[in-house]
Parts: C-alpha cells; structure tokens; sequence
C-alpha cells in the first residue's frame, strides 16, 4: 500500500466502477425548464457545460499518454546523481467538492519509470504514482473561464516504488530515495502545467470561442431551404 495514502486519500478522488472501463455516463441532474434569471442562468450555464466527465476527458486529452523529464540533478547539491522521469498517465478520476466555486478533486495516475544515473552506476525504478490535483473554475470579465489547477504538497503525492536489484533495494533504505522522487514528480507535475499548451487549454475565451463554433451551431436550428419554412 501507498506509505502515506492517509494523507491524500480525502483530497484525491476514487475511481468509480464507470470510469474503470465502462461508457461514460452524462451526471448533470435533470432540471425542469422555465423561466430564469440571468443569474440563475450563468451558474447552471457553467456547471453543466463543465461537468465532471467533460472535466475529467479533457484533462485526459490536454495531457496526453505519457510524460518526461530530466536528467535533472539530485541528491546533495543536485550534484550526486541525475534522475530522469518517463511516465504513462492512466484515466483521470475525480469529483465535485462542495466549495463556493465549481470545484472538483482530481487524481491523476501515473505509471513511471524512474532512472538514476550515479557516477558508477545505472538504477532503474517503477513506480505507480497517485498525483492528487484540485481543479477551480473561475470566470473572469467580459466572457472567461479560467481552470486553476492546484499541485498538491510532496506528502500528498502517492509513491509505490518498486525495484528488481539489490543494490537499487539498499539505495533507497539509505537514502530516503521516496522523497527524493516525490520532489521530482512534483517538478515534473509542475513544469507541464506551466506549459503554454495547458495554459491555453484552461484559459478560455468564450465569446471567442462560440463566435468559432457559431456556424456549426445555427446548423442545428436554421432553415436549409424553402420546404423547411413550410408550416
């Protein structure tokens, strides 16, 4: 078990049975249509165009199958040894927590291979790694969502290290290698989230992004020719 899943298991949220495999199910609860105030009208607008699944598949999307990183320096003054990172995200779970903003706790999976270069020798490390985000949906003047994405702390990232050779074995009682890594994939984390492609991503222009889709929207609704304004 994760040495510290206490920590982060009520910040991250658990997989459910639909999203280890099975179609993903729209959650937005029903509402009876009638008349409402603009008000009423652009906190439904969010929520349900932001809803949980579309949250959870477009993280999936925005990040992609894999990530990497390094070799970046380590141990005692980075000079000891380099580590470098290569990762495969597995299907973001998460949920909405009650909060004053739209805001959901997500759980991204990692499956990592870690590499320690040392100045005589090579470690290989596999590791199943629980990265705990919080994901805020601000909106902003005239016509913007912003997504604030939170990293959480070393202690809440959730590592199980595993290694096939002795020697990597007794490197990690001596040196407290767990924590070591946990720094790094909160670098790593870190570092892909101030990329501009995921600022772009969680920064949306609505206006400009409806006046793009309008054409493809009136298509639904306008007439295509004379038989369709036939009463």
């Amino acid at each position: 078990m994760y040495e510290n899943r206490q920590s982060w298991r009520g910040f991250a949220a658990r997989r459910t049975d639909n999203e280890q495999g099975g179609a993903v199910v729209d959650t937005r609860v029903e509402v009876a249509a009638g008349p409402a105030s603009y008000q009423r009208f652009g906190v439904q607008w969010v929520r349900r165009v932001l809803h949980k699944e579309r949250i959870l598949r477009t993280v999936d999307a925005v990040l992609g199958d894999q990530i990497s990183l390094g070799p970046i320096g380590a141990g005692p003054g980075r000079a000891f040894a380099s580590v470098s990172f290569t990762g495969t995200f597995g299907p973001t779970t998460g949920e909405e927590v009650p909060a004053e903003l739209l805001t959901y706790a997500l759980n991204l999976p990692i499956s990592v291979v870690f590499q320690l270069d040392l100045p005589l020798d090579q470690l290989h490390f596999a590791a199943d790694v629980q990265v705990p985000l919080v994901l805020v949906v601000h909106t902003e003047d005239p016509l913007r969502l912003r997504l604030e994405l939170r990293t959480p702390t070393e202690d809440q990232i959730g590592l199980e290290l595993r290694t096939d050779t002795r020697r990597g074995a007794i490197l990690r009682r001596m040196t407290g290698l767990d924590s070591e890594l946990r720094r790094f994939v909160l670098k790593v984390i870190d570092t892909e989230l101030a990329k501009p492609y995921v600022q772009r991503a969680t920064h949306l222009d609505m206006e400009e992004l409806i006046d793009h889709a309008w054409p493809v929207l009136t298509e639904q609704f306008l007439p295509r020719g004379p038989e369709d304004r036939l009463a």
